[in-house]
């Protein structure tokens, strides 16, 4: 990829992400480059060419994160511990606004969704799986359930209204994956700590 057209995924991707999809238009993502807004349709056609490569680049980028944390883990409960403490590295900047919008597009969407829905969900069922296999993780939770739960909490708890009255966000976020983590953990296991 060219330094030009790679400098404009990366704008488009920081407008997105920051502005939202509606609300960033082609001239600002020209003016912050800088190029011509020619050059942009010269490389993506469309505001939405552009943002297919933006949504390709999110699950790639999200990927090789999860796969860093996975190869490098020495088991599950390390790479649970991670996925907790990292949690705004993972996140990749990505706003309510940005979801919101992007549910306007539905190829879109459903490319996320089948991204979550092929790899990393299986993968992270194997990662329970593994982890009760070891004596990580308690036997009697269903891998299948508990990321079945822990995608509903994703989605509900990415509805801000719900946050009203309870603390800050991180605050929240924080008790939220305490009470998580320590609910599923096998009862003994000395390694389990996300201090």
């Amino acid at each position: 990829m060219s330094a030009k057209k790679n400098a404009i995924l990366e704008t488009g991707k920081r407008l997105f992400l920051e502005q939202g999809i509606l609300q960033t238009s082609m001239e600002q993502i020209a003016e912050a480059v800088p190029v011509s807004k020619m050059t942009i349709y010269n490389y993506y056609q469309s505001k939405e060419g552009l943002l297919d490569h933006v949504v390709d680049s999110l699950v790639e980028t999200s990927w090789n994160l999860y796969r860093e944390v996975m190869d490098n883990a020495k088991d599950p409960l390390d790479a649970l511990t991670v996925f907790y403490k990292e949690q705004e590295r993972f996140s990749m900047n990505v706003t309510q606004q940005f979801i919101t919008d992007l549910v306007k597009f539905p190829e879109q969407m459903e490319k996320l969704m089948a991204f979550n829905r092929e790899k990393i969900i299986p993968e992270f069922e194997m990662m329970i799986f593994k982890g009760q296999q070891l004596g990580q993780i308690r036997k009697d939770i269903s891998p299948h359930l508990l990321v079945a739960f822990l995608t509903f909490m994703k989605e509900f708890t990415a509805r801000s209204e719900w946050y009203d009255g309870l603390g800050s966000l991180s605050a929240v976020a924080d008790q939220l994956m305490i009470i998580l983590y320590h609910g599923i953990i096998e009862k003994g296991n000395d390694n389990a700590s996300i201090d």
